[in-house]
């Protein structure tokens, strides 16, 4: 069984108060791509999905992106 396992994305952190979306979206890209070529049986996702207990709306809709996204690969 073939598998991509995720944890510790921390959406919605911020470094020195700079904010990582960007970087963020791109690795998300990213993983997506992998997950297209690779084609696991499940992706599972393991905790700190965000980096605080009520995240900024922009983390949020970026994880909905990807979720959406990944439901259709």
């Amino acid at each position: 069984m073939r598998l991509i396992h995720l944890s510790d994305l921390h959406l919605g952190k911020r470094v020195n108060d700079f904010p990582m979306i960007e970087d963020q979206r791109f690795i998300l890209e990213r993983i997506l791509e992998i997950i297209d070529e690779e084609k696991p049986q499940a992706v599972l996702i393991a905790g700190d999905v965000y980096d605080k207990p009520l995240p900024p709306a922009e983390a949020v809709r970026l994880f909905d992106d990807f979720i959406s996204r990944l439901s259709r690969i």
